[in-house]
């Protein structure tokens, strides 16, 4: 059982904690995911199993939409509401102040990631050192926000819910943070929900209930992406047996014949619509980089 799992995370529970059930439950030699969610975050994480894990870093690395609600006039040391407060302020910012700020971070921006967060710094998780309250800090990285809308604003009860649109790797936390000190009063995350990570959608995500409800891995096959499917965005080649062979022994081969001598970063040999391996193509050779053990 090769390729993709839409799991939709529930609020509460690790990613690692979730992808961690599946591979106990149903037995998996290997298990992967991409993009990290915190443990108060919901949304789509998606699941590699087996030797889709070898395709990990080949994913797209395509936006993400989330959809996050910040509560006004106290700034916690998590960004969010499972952490201290560490300030506050009785200052709530009218909508119209919102949204005459909000267009400064649109497009690139720097940001400085949560200290409780899994940063690494020296091979060590920011968040351990943090907890043991060990003085820090880390780098500002540079993210990009595609969109910014401001969904509801209810004064009353100092509650802005907000839709972004961003690149891979932006704290939503660091966002909601940014947005309170640049209206010069605090604010928190209440909620945070990824809703899209490339293709992987809410529409067509399952629960972890859902899957972990099904007795072995036959019944979850129905849930499965092939790889293929996930590595849309990569051009793909049709090798022969002869071909197969050699780039199972992780040769080189020609493939003039196939593509000419047009040259690829990234590119799939395929043999009966599945994904054998992946690599580059230069002067018409494909040079095998990562090999699957799907046809053997």
């Amino acid at each position: 059982m090769n390729g993709w799992i839409n799991l939709y995370k529930p609020s509460g529970y690790s990613s690692s904690y979730c992808i961690n059930l599946l591979k106990k439950k149903f037995k998996f030699k290997k298990i992967g995911h991409i993009g990290t969610l915190d443990p108060m975050a919901e949304g789509i994480l998606p699941v590699a199993i087996n030797e889709a894990t070898k395709t990990v870093r080949f994913i797209n690395k395509s936006y993400k939409t989330y959809y996050f609600e910040v509560k006004w006039g106290e700034q916690t040391n998590t960004y969010d509401q499972e952490g201290e407060v560490i300030n506050r302020s009785n200052y709530i910012p009218e909508i119209k102040e919102i949204l005459n700020i909000k267009n400064n971070f649109i497009g690139e921006i720097q940001q400085s990631p949560p200290i409780f967060s899994a940063k690494k710094i020296n091979g060590v998780r920011a968040y351990e050192m943090a907890r043991k309250g060990i003085k820090f800090e880390l780098k500002k990285i540079k993210k990009k926000i595609n969109g910014l809308k401001i969904l509801k604003h209810d004064i009353l009860n100092k509650k802005t819910s907000f839709l972004t649109i961003c690149s891979n790797g932006t704290y939503i936390r660091s966002l909601a943070n940014d947005l309170g000190l640049s209206l010069n009063t605090f604010c928190y995350c209440t909620k945070i929900i990824r809703l899209r990570d490339g293709i992987f959608n809410k529409k067509n995500s399952y629960s972890l209930k859902n899957l972990i409800n099904n007795k072995n891995t036959d019944d979850l096959r129905k849930y499965l992406l092939d790889i293929k499917s996930v590595l849309y965005h990569i051009p793909s080649v049709e090798i022969n047996d002869k071909k197969l062979k050699l780039i199972k022994n992780g040769m080189k081969v020609s493939m003039l014949e196939e593509v000419g001598s047009k040259e690829y970063k990234e590119i799939i040999a395929d043999y009966h619509q599945n994904v054998v391996a992946l690599g580059f193509m230069k002067h018409g050779v494909f040079y095998p980089k990562r090999i699957l053990n799907i046809n053997e």
